[in-house]
């Protein structure tokens, strides 16, 4: 197996929690509470925060903190409903309200924060390519001749697709694929 080593793209990221454009005024949480059923949006393929187990089980850090959600909302933690998204399909999913909220690690940018509202950050990131080892490769501009992979819709893809739309970029819809 080959070893891979890191290159740092970008400085930390505040990740939040993001729930569609709506305040508690417009009656949201009348309607989960009359559902009786919360429904998050998840990854399926990003452990340890969410993912699908051998089982068929949502499990992780995501799921975890979801449940509870349910648990202090509808009084059980099995009142929920998970809903598999991609990197691209979280914002539209809120948007179309097929998800009451994302609990899908998104990236706080000023953009996003027009479209969702975001709890303060629960945790910290960062953005890295991945190299292999030995790889004369130590900083992002030393990867311009190569194609990179990234995930659609990701903080990584938005960036690279800004900053540098001459480089090579394949693009795969789920995190497993990239």
């Amino acid at each position: 197996m080959k070893k891979i080593t890191s290159v740092l793209l970008s400085a930390l990221l505040g990740l939040g929690i993001a729930s569609g454009a709506v305040h508690a005024a417009d009656g949201s949480l009348d309607k989960i509470k009359a559902r009786d059923k919360l429904i998050i949006g998840v990854f399926t393929d990003k452990p340890p925060f969410g993912y699908v187990d051998e089982k068929g089980n949502y499990v992780g850090f995501d799921t975890d903190l979801g449940r509870r959600f349910a648990k202090d909302l509808l009084g059980d933690e099995n009142k929920i409903e998970f809903v598999a998204v991609e990197p691209a399909s979280r914002i539209p999913f809120l948007q179309s309200d097929k998800v009451d909220l994302i609990l899908a690690n998104m990236t706080v940018t000023p953009e996003r924060r027009e479209v969702v509202d975001f709890t303060n950050p629960n945790l910290r990131v960062a953005v890295q390519v991945l190299v292999p080892e030995g790889s004369p490769a130590k900083k992002l501009d030393d990867l311009a001749s190569k194609t990179l992979i990234v995930t659609t819709g990701t903080t990584a893809d938005i960036w690279l697709t800004r900053n540098h739309p001459e480089w090579k970029v394949l693009k795969f819809e789920k995190n497993t694929e990239s």
